[in-house]
């Protein structure tokens, strides 16, 4: 019998503590998912190229084929386009968006039209690293433009 009660006791604190850890997990998976969505609306869909060392690692890495290598590249491809004023939201809001340990995930739902004039769906995504508090890696679904 007390053998019993031990392992139940045990197993309330595997569970009390697994259910610290996940909302631990959970909180940290939040705060990254609102940076990522912070840097991709200022950053890239506004055009605030000054606002990248507020987001971005010193250290960050493109894998984007069109504009690879750091955060330099990344400032010299985006400030090509001239800044907007920041808005509260998306142009276009991403279709999902999702975070999973330092992972954060934007699914991009587009229309477009075939070369006879039907209509069809797309999707792209972008994929980001997040490291202590900053944008480490991003990639994308993009191929290299010849």
């Amino acid at each position: 019998m007390k053998r019993y009660q031990i392992l139940l006791a045990m197993a309330a604190l595997a569970v009390g503590a697994a259910g610290v850890l996940f909302a631990q997990d959970s909180a940290q998976e939040a705060k990254n998912q609102k940076l990522v969505l912070d840097w991709y609306r200022e950053v890239i869909s506004y055009g605030h190229v000054d606002l990248a060392p507020k987001y971005m690692a010193d250290d960050y890495l493109e894998h984007n084929p069109n504009y690879p290598g750091g955060r330099a590249e990344f400032v010299a491809h985006f400030g090509k386009t001239p800044a907007k004023p920041i808005q509260a939201k998306f142009p276009k809001d991403p279709d999902r968006a999702f975070a999973k340990g330092d992972y954060v995930v934007l699914v991009w739902e587009f229309s477009s039209e075939d070369k006879s004039g039907k209509a069809f769906k797309y999707n792209t995504f972008d994929v980001v690293r997040v490291q202590n508090g900053k944008i480490q890696e991003h990639w994308d679904g993009d191929s290299k433009n010849p």
